[in-house]
């Protein structure tokens, strides 16, 4: 139930990441996200009401998460393909590094802070909490000033023929095969990585370690320590001309890494595993999309960028895979089973995706 709670967050992504990437092409990339801000706090403002007269229930919990996952459908896209714009191509891997930083340090600091709130005064004020932040959040990128290229998207002039539009940045993603090779390794690490992982660690804290609200935020704090070390790490970097070799090394790490935590029986042990786990992936999440926002043409940014992120709408599936497994033989085996699929799927992208491997980053924005 906690795997099937987590992945509806990234359902929406699956069938609706293209669309808000034309989004995000044919409009203010600057006011779409503002208004994701302020629809992701009204969602919370809602369910903190109905957590505080006491309706909360699966299902509710359930449509909750799938309302607030429909907002990643146009805020990933828009936030990616903002970014790209406004950062020449060489420095992409260090800005995207930059970018995750803001994510690790509330990763490191939040979680242990909410594990204690919520046993302390529950959920309902955290949830208020969290939509007072999202509008904060708004009224930040709408104070922000870009120049005309970045603040407003690209304007085509078949504003109304909405699937041809999606089509050509299809027809473009398949004729780029380093895309393609880029976006079947995140699939790796989507499904069989995150699920496997994160995904389970309240289980692993309920059912391996015996610890309650605070024990799990304390891990999912070491994941955010450990992503803030390897963003820090990764921008402080002068320049990485060959990223398709580091992406596979962390790929194979990753697997190492889970196979540890799924034999592995201290708090301790998971604690630094799940730092060294969540480093290894916040550098892969960094460099990946750096290398992707490198390669593509500012006029099919967001749609390909929509089409590259419905990577991450097969998270439900990681979810269903790992909780079931778990169900059946335990969260360690689970873990263990995930490991070894990483790294058939390793072997298979070595064979497949040469391009990736092979791929240099250019010194100049056209090229």
């Amino acid at each position: 139930m906690t795997s099937i709670a987590l992945g509806l967050d990234a359902l929406p992504i699956l069938f609706g990441a293209p669309l808000g990437g034309l989004l995000s092409d044919k409009y203010d990339k600057k006011l779409l996200l503002a208004m994701v801000f302020v629809y992701q706090a009204l969602i919370l403002l809602g369910y903190s009401i109905i957590t505080m007269a006491g309706y909360a229930a699966t299902w509710n919990l359930f449509f909750f998460v799938f309302l607030l996952g429909i907002s990643w459908v146009i805020s990933d896209p828009a936030r990616m393909s903002l970014l790209a714009v406004i950062i020449p191509r060489e420095a992409l891997i260090n800005a995207f590094s930059l970018n995750s930083m803001a994510f690790s340090v509330m990763r490191l600091l939040v979680p242990a802070a909410a594990g204690f709130s919520l046993a302390l005064v529950g959920p309902s004020p955290l949830f208020m909490v969290e939509a007072v932040l999202m509008l904060s959040a708004a009224l930040i990128v709408m104070m922000m000033r870009f120049g005309d290229d970045a603040s407003a998207a690209q304007r085509h002039e078949a504003t109304g023929k909405i699937m041809l539009d999606l089509k050509s940045g299809l027809d473009y993603v398949i004729g780029e095969k380093t895309i393609i090779g880029l976006a079947c390794m995140t699939v790796i690490t989507v499904i069989l990585i995150m699920p496997f992982s994160n995904g389970l660690m309240p289980v692993y804290a309920a059912e391996v370690f015996h610890v309650g609200p605070e024990g799990l935020g304390m891990l999912l704090s070491s994941a955010g320590l450990g992503s803030l070390i390897g963003t820090v790490a990764l921008a402080s970097f002068a320049r990485i001309e060959r990223p398709g070799k580091i992406l596979f090394i962390l790929l194979g790490g990753l697997g190492i890494l889970m196979a540890m935590l799924g034999i592995n029986h201290t708090y301790t042990g998971a604690l630094l595993l799940m730092m060294l786990l969540s480093g290894f992936m916040m550098t892969y999440f960094s460099i990946s999309g750096a290398t992707v926002q490198g390669i593509l043409p500012d006029k099919y940014r967001g749609r390909v960028t929509g089409i590259y992120m419905m990577a991450w709408g097969l998270m439900p599936v990681g979810s269903l895979i790992s909780g079931t497994i778990a169900n059946i033989v335990g969260v360690q085996l689970s873990s263990l089973t995930g490991s070894s699929l990483i790294f058939l799927g390793l072997i298979i992208a070595t064979y497949y995706f040469k391009g990736v491997w092979n791929y240099r980053i250019k010194n100049n924005r056209d090229g």
